[in-house]
């Protein structure tokens, strides 16, 4: 039997849904397993979505008018403006330069080590996580917390039978509003939590 709600799950997992959407999203999922299973099956797509690099995304744009030169302008001005459009080029170009920062922690329940690479994007957050020393078959979600005290859960996986996992995930949350991430299982233990200030 499926649940009515299981339509929302993949805004859900995309971070489309409002903050209010969200919130009822994860009440509902503790209580529902058809939702859940819902959940697993969408968690990888944030993932394989960012994986396609932007420059392969066509966009049609109308041409670009002409440039009328109605009079002559002296050289220092066309110099100036020349070296005006390089500036805010190379100042465009670091400002939109994905910002990225590794986070680490070693110790966490059972020994858990884990590695988290989070990219700034324009959308929000986009995070590599790595687990060492998982208990085969646990099922595990990713919680990030912004600095607001807002969470969002990023991603759902199981171990399969593995002691690691490689998980893509994302959040809408930007990367420098972001406090910590912790990896909790079905119970709702914390396994483990990765921040600025962990090693």
């Amino acid at each position: 039997m499926t649940c009515p709600e299981t339509t929302s799950i993949g805004a859900y997992v995309l971070g489309a849904l409002e903050a209010s959407e969200r919130h009822a999203v994860e009440e509902h999922l503790p209580t529902c397993t058809a939702c859940r299973e819902t959940l697993l099956q969408f968690a990888h797509l944030p993932g394989l979505l960012h994986a396609v690099p932007v420059e392969d995304i066509e966009i049609d744009q109308p041409e670009p008018a002409p440039l009328q030169l109605t009079k002559k302008r002296p050289w220092w001005m066309l110099g100036a403006a020349v070296a005006a459009t390089l500036t805010g080029l190379v100042s465009w170009a670091l400002v939109s330069a994905p910002a990225a920062v590794t986070w680490t922690a070693t110790n966490g329940v059972g020994g858990i080590d884990t590695t988290a690479k989070l990219v700034s994007r324009n959308w929000g957050t986009d995070i590599q996580l790595r687990i060492t020393d998982l208990k085969p078959y646990e099922h595990c979600m990713l919680v990030v917390h912004g600095r607001d005290g807002s969470t969002q859960v990023a991603g759902w996986w199981a171990a399969n039978g593995s002691y690691q996992a490689n998980v893509p995930a994302s959040t809408s949350i930007p990367l420098q509003d972001i406090d910590h991430l912790d990896v909790v299982d079905t119970g709702d233990t914390v396994l483990s939590t990765v921040s600025p200030t962990t090693h």
